[in-house]
Formats: structure tokens, C-alpha cells, sequence
């Protein structure tokens, strides 16, 4: 336990000395923070759920906010699926097998994106994932 303890410290130090965000991006899948990155619209974050197993949860969260998928592309190690909300904004989602039962899940709202809109699809997919 103070060892995990000593990890938040060392890494929310790093973080703090650099200002840099995407610092917890690296360390939280391997401690299970689940760290999201945004970059120009997209809201990145890595999942402890098997690519498979990350899909269906995916489309079980849009399912629940009610967000009407309009295509599905699912490759082996990567997918993506877009959809509408029912306020006519564009939602993709982007996933992306990273190996060892991690799988990153990028969503964009908009052209613009929405970070608000983005944590809240994210929570739902973490919520049905059983990880909250």
C-alpha cells in the first residue's frame, strides 16, 4: 500500500514540475488511474478491458444516453463507430487495441469536440465496465 502510495506522489509531482497532462496518460493504465488525454478535440483514455470486451461496453454506453449509432467498423485490433446524439451533433469513437488486455477509446463530439459531452460518454462506458 505505500508503495502505490509513493507511485501517486512520484507521479502527480512529475506532473506538476512539467504541466503536463499527458505524463498521467502514461502512468495511469499501469496503475489503473484512467487517465484521459485531450488532444484537439478528442478525449483519449485507456481502458483494462480486453478490445473485445471494450467494444461491447462501448456500444452498450452509447446505447444508454440514447446516442443512435450510424456506422460500425470493427477490425481486429481497431474500430470505430459513429453516431448522433439527439441534438444532431456527430459522436465518433475510436478504439484501439494496445495489447495486454488495454484498450484506448477515443471519443470527439462536434467538429470541435466537447470535453464535457466526451467525460460524460467516458464515465458511462467505465460505469457499464463495472471500473466506477
Amino acid at each position: 500500500m505505500i508503495n502505490v502510495k509513493r507511485l501517486t506522489v512520484f507521479i502527480m509531482v512529475v506532473s506538476l514540475l512539467y504541466s503536463c497532462a499527458p505524463a498521467w496518460v502514461g502512468f495511469g493504465a499501469g496503475i489503473g488511474i484512467g487517465a484521459y488525454k485531450y488532444i484537439e478535440g478528442n478525449l483519449e483514455r485507456d481502458y483494462p478491458l480486453a478490445y473485445e470486451k471494450a467494444w461491447d461496453v462501448t456500444n452498450e454506453a452509447l446505447a444508454n444516453l440514447q446516442i443512435s449509432i450510424t456506422e460500425s467498423l470493427k477490425e481486429e485490433a481497431e474500430g470505430r463507430i459513429e453516431a448522433v446524439r439527439r441534438d444532431g451533433k456527430a459522436v465518433i469513437v475510436k478504439l484501439k487495441d494496445k495489447g495486454q488486455g488495454v484498450t484506448s477509446i477515443g471519443i470527439r463530439i462536434g467538429v470541435f469536440g466537447d470535453r464535457v459531452a466526451s467525460e460524460k460518454i467516458h464515465e458511462e462506458i467505465a460505469r457499464v465496465a463495472g471500473l466506477r
